[in-house]
């Protein structure tokens, strides 16, 4: 209850108390996270990005996932999410050696020839030392906060409920499969509080990038590596982003720049394992030339049939093909039948128009992904977990590639890397074996194709075949049609009653004619009333009737 207190706190100090009302009202995510702006009052985005660092490791993470969802949260929420920072306080050293000589089973001295007490970074999860191993390389000692477990997973908890009650009860919850979400979610913060996941992620990634120019990854030391320590090479140089830093190490911007670009299109369109979370604190750069990757905690892979469907998507946009996108995003299970496809494509070609006029140079492809998400939200698309870790990842690549050489554009680098796959395809050995996989396929279906036809052909020749046909909607179109007639009814019966009792009346005036006018008007009211009567009598009828046929059909 006290980490519920906390929550509710955080939301109510930051003023995101209607984000709840507006969820259970409002069918269209956007909207929940508008508000009017209030005279030196934060916006929406701002007060959730400051909620999400108040509130930890947990929270921080989940905004970073969200600041790539633009068909959940809105655009100017999504980059107030990308500028979550997860640093915190260190803890004390006292506590870090504790972890470590827990986990390691001896004392610092004994298992470090150095061991500097100052920690070089410190995060919500975790913080980072340097040390030097007796046989003399430095390494970094990664060290898990104490207690942080139980917190993730106290946090996870809520979450899931929220998401169930969230999926039950709001209307946003009928659009997205939230509970399904946070699954995959704890699938994740378990991932990066298990350190011996890391390494095994970091050595996995050191092996699909090793014959990338100029790419490095830092070996892990396994002997000093457990579930809460991970020890690893340490690596020096400076962070990718630190512009002054590389101009005085004398550092070519622009082909670093090219380096990483090109290495993360690789890792995701060609070897289908890329790091999730390129940002610059996990990307480095040493002796002014080499790019090293740190911090595989988050690793994203891609299976070869979405690789291909990504690969189709990419070049969609570079050639401004909107049936092509339109196409490997139904293949990428992201839009059910009740899509309407061909509205969808009308959208892509007004969405693409922004950029038909603008050279490939000057596209930003995480906006484009960014606005594709948007569109995809709007016509109930679930985005696939794959393309969700695609966009954070080349969203977060962009601002770095921004920085230090705005020429090198990663669109321009993805479509030569996808035409160079695309002319590889039919010759690599996947290929043969997805030829030799349909091959079996159509054996299989040569060799039941005569039985079934013999089966077919007797049925047909005893009479015992019928054929079923169905048509999509026809019980709403039926009722459509029932309640149409029944309306007509109505009207019909209303107006012969209509035209009985004015016929009833005009009868009686001349019957009594030469009678007084009292005696004229209660033969009049007498008409009225007994037409109405009769009126009464033939809608009670029809109404029975109908009732009557609703549940003869609802039996059936």
């Amino acid at each position: 209850m006290q980490r519920y207190r906390e929550i509710l706190s955080a939301f109510n100090r930051n003023g995101l108390g209607f984000l709840f009302v507006k969820s259970t009202l409002s069918k269209n995510p956007q909207k929940i996270f508008e508000q009017e702006q209030k005279h030196n009052m934060p916006s929406v985005g701002e007060r959730i990005r400051r909620m999400c660092e108040e509130l930890g490791p947990t929270f921080v993470k989940l905004g970073q996932i969200l600041s790539t969802r633009t068909d959940i949260v809105t655009e100017n929420v999504a980059k107030q999410l990308q500028k979550l920072q997860d640093s915190v306080a260190p803890f004390s050293y006292e506590e870090a050696r504790d972890v470590i000589e827990t986990e390691l089973g001896d004392t610092i001295g004994h298992l470090f020839a150095e061991f500097d007490a100052t920690p070089v970074a410190s995060a919500s999860v975790s913080q980072v030392y340097r040390a030097k191993l007796f046989s003399g390389p430095e390494v970094a000692v990664k060290v898990q906060r104490p207690h942080i477990r139980e917190n993730i997973e106290t946090d996870l908890g809520i979450l899931e409920r929220l998401a169930r009650l969230v999926d039950k009860y709001s209307k946003y919850g009928q659009l997205y499969d939230f509970s399904g979400m946070v699954a995959e979610f704890r699938r994740v913060m378990e991932q990066e509080i298990d350190f011996t996941k890391e390494g095994e992620n970091t050595d996995f990634f050191r092996e699909s990038v090793h014959d990338q120019r100029h790419i490095r990854v830092p070996k892990i030391r396994w002997v000093y590596t457990t579930p809460k320590v991970l020890t690893m090479d340490f690596v020096g140089g400076v962070k990718i982003d630190d512009i002054p830093a590389l101009t005085a190490a004398g550092a070519d911007r622009a082909q670093i720049a090219y380096d990483f670009t090109n290495s993360l299109i690789t890792q995701i369109l060609e070897n289908g394992v890329f790091h999730a979370d390129p940002h610059p604190g996990n990307v480095f750069v040493v002796d002014g030339k080499y790019v090293e990757f740190i911090d595989l905690g988050m690793v994203g892979t891609i299976n070869s049939r979405f690789r291909r469907e990504l690969n189709d998507f990419v070049l969609g946009i570079a050639t401004r093909n909107t049936l092509k996108i339109a196409q490997s995003i139904t293949e990428m299970d992201a839009a059910d039948a009740d899509v309407n496809m061909d509205s969808f494509e009308k959208s892509l070609e007004v969405l693409l128009d922004e950029y038909l006029y603008v050279p490939l140079s000057d596209v930003n492809i995480a906006k484009v992904f960014s606005s594709v998400f948007s569109l995809a939200g709007k016509y109930k698309m679930k985005i696939p977990r794959e393309f969700t870790l695609v966009a954070k990842s080349l969203g977060t690549a962009q601002a770095i590639i921004e920085g230090l050489d705005p020429s090198v554009n990663i669109l321009k680098i993805a479509e030569k890397t996808v035409r160079g796959l695309l002319a590889n395809r039919y010759k690599t050995a996947e290929f043969k074996n997805e030829i030799q996989s349909y091959a079996l396929d159509w054996i299989d279906v040569t060799k039941k194709v005569p039985s079934a036809l013999l089966t077919f052909l007797h049925k047909l020749k005893k009479n015992d075949y019928s054929l079923e046909l169905k048509v999509r909607d026809l019980d709403r179109m039926e009722k459509n049609i029932e309640r149409m007639f029944n309306r007509i009814s109505f009207a019909v019966v209303l107006l012969a009653v209509c035209i009985v009792m004015a016929g009833v009346i005009i009868s009686a005036g001349y019957s009594n004619f030469g009678k007084t006018d009292v005696d004229i008007m209660s033969l009049s009211t007498l008409a009225i009333v007994v037409g109405l009567l009769i009126s009464v009598i033939i809608v009670i009828g029809i109404i029975v009737s109908i009732v009557r046929s609703d549940r003869e059909k609802r039996k059936k």
